[in-house]
């Protein structure tokens, strides 16, 4: 059986490599030879597909990287009232993200039901802000909210969770519970963006 012309169906890999072997099973010089290597490429694509396969389940299921610990409070800084993010023995500073910044991400995460992109969220909110938004500003708001139940994130789209009322009003009532007291959050509490 020959390959099939383009615009007729096409076969599998594992269709031609079945073609090949047993091509190869009729030759008589380094038959045997040339079947344990069709054997090695047959096992070399399976487990890149697997991998592939894999990978993409991860993507889809959970987050891109470890999971990682963090406290968030609210605290004075230069540009006012900001959320912080504290990341146990980790090197870099805390992230401070400004009070106009948390509502503008809080803002564009209520405007709809649907799953946004993160750059979508980003976007969206430096157009309201007026100016760019740091990268972070949006990934530590996202990353709270999610630890605290208050966005549901999947892949890489983030949706809130409720209304947007009830969202709106459960982000204000986070940063004023935080002004009270520091929320911790475990390993296997946290979420990535």
């Amino acid at each position: 059986m020959l390959m099939p012309r383009a615009g007729t169906p096409s076969q599998s890999w594992r269709d031609v490599l079945d073609e090949v072997r047993e091509l190869a099973s009729r030759t008589g010089t380094g038959r045997s030879k040339l079947l344990r290597k069709l054997n090695e490429l047959d096992s070399a694509v399976t487990g890149e597909i697997n991998n592939l396969n894999d990978a993409r389940r991860r993507r889809i299921i959970g987050p891109r990287a470890r999971v990682r610990a963090a406290t968030y409070t609210v605290e004075e800084s230069r540009r006012g009232p900001a959320l912080i993010e504290i990341r146990p023995g980790a090197a870099a500073k805390p992230y401070k993200v400004p009070l106009p910044y948390y509502r503008a991400v809080a803002t564009e995460v209520a405007s709809t039901a649907e799953p946004q992109l993160f750059a979508t969220i980003k976007a969206a909110a430096s157009r309201r802000l007026g100016e760019e938004l740091p990268d972070y500003a949006a990934r530590v708001s996202l990353r709270f909210w999610s630890a605290s139940g208050l966005v549901h994130h999947e892949g890489a789209r983030f949706t809130r969770v409720g209304t947007k009322a009830g969202f709106t009003r459960a982000t204000r009532e986070a940063w004023t519970s935080l002004q009270r007291e520091p929320f911790e959050v475990g390993p296997d509490q946290s979420s990535e963006g």
